[in-house]
């Protein structure tokens, strides 16, 4: 089990991938990845992925455009909107404020 956690830990000592936020992001909704990366409008799905966007953004050092790329081929400004939003949300919704705290200690065990 210690080899187990050691390699773990090595592996996930670097920075987080963009691919690893989705991951975390749709686990912590129960969404499939396809679904975060699909062309639906349905809020929910929105939400999480611009809140996969917005920990991609303040997480990696990948560019708006590579971001909107991972998150089914979106542009620089979708995922601009998406940061914003998700400020915005995070400033005047508790409820949106929990799900990234939530989502930030899972993030930061990495």
């Amino acid at each position: 089990a210690r080899q187990m956690i050691d390699k773990f830990v090595k592996n996930t000592a670097r920075e987080v991938s963009i691919d690893y936020i989705q991951k975390v992001v749709c686990d912590y909704f129960d969404l499939p990845i396809e679904l975060l990366k699909s062309k639906t409008r349905k809020r929910e799905i929105v939400q999480a992925r611009q809140i996969a966007m917005y920990f991609s953004k303040k997480m990696t050092k990948s560019s708006l455009a590579n971001i909107g790329l991972h998150c089914g081929g979106k542009d620089h400004a979708t995922v601009l909107h998406a940061c914003r939003t998700v400020n915005n949300l995070s400033e005047t919704d508790k409820h949106f404020r929990k799900y990234l705290n939530d989502l930030e200690k899972k993030l930061a065990i990495h």
